[in-house]
């Protein structure tokens, strides 16, 4: 079964830019998008998650406006009430669809039990059809402080200097890296480095055709190569234990 129930404290990967978090039986989902098709020509490769997957989760990050990391009708499936962290420029593809929603802005917090979820810069464009990059909080990653862990969620970002100060604030000890056209080879392992070496559990690749799955095994194979154990590369439905010694953790196939 590629989407079973997500696996307590862990992270499980859904493809793209989508991970599932449980923080004690919490449930954080990345950047959602489960269409067959986005931006008409990009089509989905794989089965999307059925609803009783995410049907707990409690809280959806957003990372920008771009529509491989928001789409309203994916949106639309989950439990009312769910929160949506998101950009200012995200907010208005989600108003209406009976999620609640927060406009984040880099360094604001949302506390959840058993930890605290911080907005940090990326720098990427922002809105919908952008395509100047800015790291001033149009488009965001996000930091999960939870009991067992710290874990950064890039979003989608180029290489800057924001991300060494990410690091030396909050020493996330794993990090989920969309590894792309924005993030990739040299730039990715500098990424790496200014964030402490966390492990790395590299994203953005797997549910949708185009340059990020064509390239995206090439480029995570490269890390490996670089950084030997520091990267955790999974598969669609494969997760990683959240645990004091996460940098030890083997992934769960």
């Amino acid at each position: 079964m590629l989407y079973p129930e997500p696996p307590r404290n862990a992270i499980t990967f859904w493809g793209h830019a989508c991970a599932y978090i449980d923080i004690g039986g919490f449930g954080i989902v990345t950047d959602p998008v489960f269409a067959r098709r986005y931006a008409i020509i990009r089509r989905r490769l794989i089965a999307a998650p059925p609803r009783e997957s995410f049907d707990q989760a409690e809280v959806v990050l957003i990372s920008h406006a771009h529509q491989d990391h928001l789409n309203p009708k994916t949106l639309a499936r989950f439990t009312p009430g769910t929160i949506v962290l998101c950009p200012r420029p995200a907010a208005k593809y989600v108003a209406g669809l009976g999620l609640r929603v927060r406009v984040m802005r880099p360094g604001d917090e949302f506390d959840f039990p058993g930890g605290t979820i911080v907005a940090v810069a990326a720098h990427h464009p922002g809105g919908r059809h952008s395509l100047k990059a800015r790291s001033d909080g149009r488009a965001l990653g996000y930091i999960i402080r939870g009991p067992r862990n710290t874990i950064y969620y890039s979003g989608d970002t180029d290489y800057f200097t924001g991300i060494a100060a990410i690091g030396s604030k909050y020493r996330p000890d794993i990090a989920l890296l969309n590894i792309n056209a924005h993030l990739h080879s040299e730039d990715a392992v500098f990424a790496i480095a200014g964030l402490g070496m966390p492990s790395v559990v590299p994203m953005h690749l797997g549910a949708y055709d185009g340059k990020s799955t064509r390239l995206g095994p090439r480029w995570r194979a490269e890390l490996v190569g670089a950084l030997g154990s520091t990267i955790v590369p999974l598969e669609v439905g494969e997760s990683i234990s959240l645990s004091p010694s996460a940098r030890d953790s083997a992934a769960h196939r």
